[in-house]
C-alpha cells in the first residue's frame, strides 16, 4: 500500500511526514503535530511492509530524507553490474522524482568509477535549470518550466553523438536542443542513487524509474515513459536491477498511480470570517470563494468527506458574487455573474443595499457583508507557489514557498529550501528549519495572514539591514508574470505603473521607480561607451522641424523644432520599463540626477544651448529584455540593463539662427542654412555625434514665402575638440514674384521706351518726354528693390538687370537727341520745321477774291534717302542688338554660376 502521496495545492495527511519533519522553532505546536504524524506514518508504512511483503506490486519508489535534512548517508546503489569496457558514444538518463526540499542542488544519479570520482553520467536538479554531466563535460539547461516541490516531475537528458546534440525533456516536452560535442565516451563501474559528493548536493525526495540507455530515446518515447504509458528499462541501468538500500526506505505504486498522484483539486478551510476577509484568504491563496450553487455544494460535500476537523463548518459558507458597488448587479471582481447560477432562495434576493453579499446553506440568501460572519472554503484547483521577496535571495529554492493546512483556519508555508513561515505563540514567524532560528517576525496586521505585502521586524541581518529594524516583505501567490497588490490578488505585471488603476486597493501605481542609482553615481562625469575609457560614448541626434522660414532682409532662419538627444548610460539600472516609452517618462527630480550632454547652437545669438528643465521630457526606451529581478524589491520589479536600453531628453525650442545668404544670383538664388551645433559637455575623445543613428526630418511646409526648402541633411564635422554637426537646409528661391515685379514691369517699359524710337522726330518733345518716363519709372522700382535686399558690397543680378534696363533707356534718350540734332541742322544752322510748313497750304488773295492754292513746302529730311533717316533706322537696330547680347550673357552667367 502506498504510504506517501501528493495532492495540487494542500499535501494531505499522509504527506505531512516530509512536510512538517522541520524541527520547528520554539518547539510550536503546528511542527510537534508534523513530527508526531510523521511518526505514525512511518510505523503504519513499514509494519505493512514487514506484514505484507509478498504482496506489494507495481514500481518501486524509493524515498530519500524524509526529515529534510542534508547528509551523505542516504543512497542507493545498483546491483546490478556495469561493465568498465562498454563505451557508450550515445546515452540517455531519465527519472522520476517528488522533491521534498533542495539543499542546494538534488544529485538524483551519477556513475563514476571510484568513490571520489566526478560524476562520469550525472542528473543534477535545481528549482530553474537542470545539468547533464557527460563523460565529464557539463552545461547547464534553463528550463522553460520551472520545477516543483511536492509535485511529480519526469526528466530526460539524451546524447546524440552523430550530431552532437544534448536534448533535455521535462514531463515528456523538449525543453531545448543544444549542440555539444563530448569527445569521450561513457563508462564506470558503479551507479549511485541521491547523492551528489556533499551534502548539500544530496536528495530529499521520492524516486523512481531511473534508466540509462546507450542511444537517443526518441520523442514519442520520452513522452510515453513521462505520460506512464510504458515502462521501458534501460540496456544499460535498469531501475528493476534492484538497488542497495542506505538510511532510505521504498514502497511500490502502480504505473497509472505514477501520473494520478497530483490529479484532483482540494480545499483550504476558514472559520468564521466577515466577507472581505473570507474573500482576502481565497484570493491571496491563488483561489477564490465559490462562485455559484454547483461549486458550493460540492464544497459542503467536500467538507463532510475532509479529515480536518471543521467543527461547525460543514455549511454556510460565502459565495464570491456581491453588489457592493451597483445594486442589483451581482459581480465577482468587473465580471458580471448569471443570477440563475447562484441558486437563490424563494424570495431572494430582498435586502436591498442593506444586503450585498451572498451566504450559503442550501441555498442563496443576499446577507449584510459588514456584521455577518461565515465559513470559507477556497478551492484549488492545482498547487500554487509562494514567492517570499524583499529578502535579497538570489536562490529560488529559498523563495518559493509552498502552502499547507493541517487544522481549520491554520496554514504553514514550507519553502523548498531551508525556510518556513508558520504561526509560533500566535505571531507569524519566518523562520531556518536547519540552523532553528527565527530571521524575522511579522508586525500585528489585519487580517492576521502573512500573504501581501507585510512589514516584518528583523532578528537577523536580511539584505544587509540589521537586526531589529523593520523591513517590508511581500508573501505572493502570483505567477512570474503578475503583479502583486498590496492584498495579494495578482494582475498582469505589463499592467504596472500604466497610469490607471488595477488593483482592488490603488497600489498598483505606487512605487513606480524608474531608475536605480549606483552608490558611486556621478551626475557631472559622463558615462563611457562599453565601459571603456578609450572609446567616446555615441550622441544621437534627432531633430524634428515643425516651422521655418527665412528672413532675407535681416538674413536669418526661424525655426521652432523638437530637439531629442539618446544616449546610453552604462552604470545605471532600469526598473518596471514599458514597451510603451511615454510610460517610460521621468520625473524631474529623477531627471536633474541624471548625467545629460549639453548641445550649443552656434550660429546665434548669444550662447544658446539645449536646456533640462520643466519644458525637458526625457524617458528610458526599452529596448531590451529583463536581465534579472530585484532580489531586495517586496514586489516584482523587473531589472533592465543600461547598456541595451537608452535614455532620451527632447525638448521643443524656438531658434533664430544666422544664415550667410549669398545673393548674386538673386532673385535666381540658391541658398544653404545651416543649424551648427557643437557638443560642449565634453571633447570629442569622450562624446560624439552618432554618425549613423543621428537624423533630421522636416514636417513644416516646405513651400515658403521667399524660398521651396530642398531635401534637409546632416554634416557631421570632424575639425575641432568638440563633435560638431550642422543641419544642411537648401533654399530655392521662388523667383516668381520678382520676375512678376521686377522682370516683366521693366521688360514692358523697356519695349515703351524703344517704341518711341519710332515716333516722328518731329515730335521731339513726346519722345523725349516718353523715354524719360520710363527711365525714371525704373530707376525708382530699382531703388524699391534696393530698399528691399540686404546691402551687399557685391552686385546682385537684379541691380544688374535694372542698371541694365536704366542704362538702356538712357541709350535711348542719346539717340533720340542725335537723331534730332542730325535731322534739324541745316547749313550749321539748325533749322526746326514747323507743322505749318508741312501740311498748311498758303492760300493767295484778298478777301472775297477767288482763292488760289499754292503748293506744300516740304522739308529737306523728309527724303527717305537722306543720311538722318539711316540713322534713325540705326538707332532701331542698336537697340535690340544691345538687349539681345546683354540678356544672352545675363542669363548664361546665371545658369552656370
Amino acid at each position: 500500500m502506498p504510504c506517501f502521496r501528493s495532492s495540487s495545492a494542500a499535501v494531505p495527511r499522509n504527506v505531512r511526514s516530509c512536510a512538517g519533519a522541520s524541527g520547528g522553532v520554539r518547539s510550536s505546536q503546528v511542527t510537534m503535530k508534523l513530527e508526531t504524524t510523521l511518526l505514525l506514518l512511518l510505523g503504519v508504512c513499514f509494519a505493512s511492509f514487514l506484514l505484507h511483503p509478498g504482496q506489494v506490486e507495481g514500481i518501486q519508489v524509493l524515498r530519500f530524507q524524509e526529515d529534510r535534512k542534508a547528509t551523505t548517508e542516504t543512497m542507493a546503489w545498483y546491483q546490478g553490474q556495469l561493465d568498465p569496457h562498454r563505451q557508450l558514444h550515445s546515452v540517455t538518463l531519465c527519472g522520476r522524482f517528488y522533491l521534498f526540499t533542495i539543499h542546494g542542488w538534488a544529485t538524483f544519479f551519477a556513475i563514476f568509477n571510484s568513490k571520489n570520482d566526478s560524476g562520469i553520467l550525472e542528473g543534477d536538479i535545481w528549482v530553474e535549470r537542470v545539468r547533464p554531466v557527460i563523460a565529464r563535460n557539463w552545461n547547464f539547461q534553463l528550463l522553460k518550466k520551472k520545477i516543483w516541490v511536492f509535485k511529480w516531475h519526469h526528466l530526460c537528458f539524451t546524447y546524440d553523438h552523430t550530431q552532437h546534440l544534448i536534448s533535455t525533456y521535462v514531463d515528456g516536452s523538449l525543453n531545448n536542443h543544444q549542440e555539444y560535442d563530448i569527445v569521450r565516451t561513457v563508462s564506470g563501474v558503479k551507479a549511485r542513487l541521491g547523492q551528489g559528493m556533499m551534502p548539500r548536493r544530496s536528495f530529499s525526495g521520492d524516486l523512481t524509474q531511473v534508466n540509462v540507455w546507450d542511444r537517443p530515446l526518441s520523442p514519442e518515447e520520452v513522452r510515453s515513459i513521462a505520460d506512464c504509458q510504458s515502462d521501458p528499462q534501460g540496456n544499460y541501468v535498469s531501475w528493476e536491477g534492484g538497488w542497495t538500500l542506505q538510511n532510505i526506505t521504498s514502497y511500490n505504486l502502480s504505473l497509472t498511480k505514477l501520473c494520478d498522484r497530483d490529479a484532483g483539486p482540494t480545499y483550504f478551510w476558514f472559520e468564521w470570517s466577515a466577507y472581505l476577509v473570507a474573500d482576502y484568504l481565497c484570493l491571496a491563496l491563488g483561489s477564490q470563494l465559490p462562485t455559484n450553487h454547483t461549486e458550493a455544494t460540492t464544497a459542503i460535500n467536500a467538507a463532510k468527506n475532509s479529515s480536518l476537523n471543521l467543527g461547525s463548518c460543514y455549511r454556510d459558507y460565502w459565495l464570491a458574487p456581491n453588489d457592493i458597488e451597483e445594486e442589483g448587479v451581482w459581480k465577482i471582481g468587473n465580471t458580471p455573474v448569471d443570477m440563475n447560477s447562484i441558486g437563490w432562495a424563494a424570495q431572494e434576493p430582498n435586502g436591498l443595499h442593506y444586503e450585498n453579499c451572498i451566504a450559503f446553506e442550501y441555498r442563496s440568501s443576499d446577507i449584510d457583508c459588514r456584521t455577518n460572519v461565515k465559513c470559507s472554503a477556497c478551492l484549488i484547483q492545482e498547487q500554487q507557489r509562494f514567492s517570499l521577496l524583499g529578502i535579497c535571495e538570489n536562490e529560488l529554492r529559498n523563495i518559493y514557498f509552498t502552502a499547507f493546512q493541517y487544522n481549520v483556519s491554520e496554514l504553514i508555508f514550507i519553502g523548498y529550501g531551508a525556510y518556513h513561515i508558520q504561526k509560533v505563540n500566535g505571531i507569524w514567524t519566518w523562520v531556518n528549519h536547519v540552523t532553528n532560528t527565527t530571521i524575522a517576525e511579522m508586525e500585528e496586521f489585519f487580517p492576521d495572514y502573512p500573504m501581501g505585502r507585510r512589514w516584518w521586524k528583523l532578528h537577523q541581518p536580511v539584505c544587509n539591514q540589521k537586526h531589529g529594524g523593520r523591513r517590508l516583505l511581500l508573501l505572493s501567490p502570483c505567477s512570474y508574470d503578475d503583479f502583486t497588490c498590496d492584498d495579494a490578488t495578482c494582475i498582469p505585471l505589463h499592467k504596472r505603473c500604466d497610469l490607471k488603476y488595477d488593483c482592488r486597493d490603488n497600489t498598483d501605481e505606487l512605487n513606480c521607480k524608474l531608475v536605480a542609482f549606483p552608490e558611486e553615481y556621478q551626475s557631472h562625469l559622463p558615462p563611457r561607451a562599453g565601459g571603456r575609457e578609450d572609446k567616446s560614448l555615441p550622441i544621437v541626434l534627432t531633430i524634428d522641424v515643425d516651422f521655418l522660414s527665412v528672413r532675407t532682409m535681416d538674413m536669418v532662419m526661424d525655426l521652432s523644432y523638437e530637439l531629442a538627444l539618446t544616449w546610453v548610460d552604462n552604470r545605471l539600472r532600469y526598473q518596471n520599463l514599458k514597451v510603451n516609452n511615454t510610460l517610460n517618462i521621468l520625473p524631474d527630480d529623477t531627471m536633474h540626477k541624471l548625467w545629460s550632454p549639453q548641445v550649443s547652437f552656434v550660429n546665434t545669438n548669444g550662447n544658446q544651448h539645449t536646456l533640462m528643465d520643466t519644458d525637458t521630457t526625457m524617458l528610458v526606451d526599452r529596448y531590451g529584455n529583463a536581465i534579472s529581478r530585484d532580489p531586495a524589491a517586496p514586489a516584482e520589479v523587473d531589472i533592465f540593463s543600461g547598456e541595451t536600453n537608452t535614455v532620451t531628453a527632447k525638448r521643443k525650442y524656438g531658434t533664430v539662427y544666422m544664415c550667410d545668404l549669398d545673393l548674386v544670383l538673386y532673385p535666381f538664388d540658391v541658398q544653404e542654412c545651416y543649424l551648427h551645433l557643437r557638443i560642449t559637455s565634453a571633447t570629442k575623445s569622450f562624446l560624439l555625434f552618432d554618425v549613423l543613428k543621428s537624423s533630421v526630418n522636416i514636417s513644416a511646409n516646405k513651400l515658403l514665402l521667399e524660398y521651396e526648402v530642398g531635401e534637409v541633411v546632416l554634416v557631421h564635422g570632424s575639425s575641432g575638440m568638440y563633435s560638431e554637426v550642422k543641419v544642411k537646409v537648401p533654399l530655392t528661391r521662388r523667383s516668381g514674384y520678382a520676375i512678376l515685379t521686377i522682370y516683366i514691369p521693366t521688360l514692358v517699359l523697356l519695349v515703351v521706351s524703344y517704341v518711341t524710337l519710332f515716333f516722328r522726330p518731329v515730335i521731339f518733345d513726346t519722345r523725349m518726354m516718353s523715354a524719360l518716363t520710363v527711365q525714371l519709372v525704373i530707376a525708382t522700382l530699382f531703388s524699391q528693390v534696393s530698399a528691399s535686399l540686404p546691402k551687399t558690397s557685391y552686385f546682385k543680378m537684379v541691380d544688374v538687370w535694372l542698371l541694365f534696363c536704366i542704362g538702356i533707356t538712357f541709350l535711348t534718350i542719346i539717340f533720340h537727341v542725335m537723331v534730332d540734332s542730325k535731322v534739324n541742322r541745316s547749313g550749321g544752322k539748325s533749322v526746326r520745321p514747323t507743322e505749318s510748313s508741312v501740311t498748311t497750304s498758303i492760300l493767295v488773295g484778298q478777301k472775297g477774291l477767288p482763292q488760289k492754292p499754292v503748293p506744300l513746302v516740304r522739308s529737306k529730311w523728309m527724303n527717305f534717302e537722306t543720311d538722318e533717316q539711316k540713322m534713325v533706322m540705326l538707332t532701331q537696330i542698336t537697340i535690340p542688338v544691345v538687349f539681345l547680347i546683354f540678356n544672352f550673357c545675363y542669363w548664361i552667367y546665371i545658369v552656370t554660376y
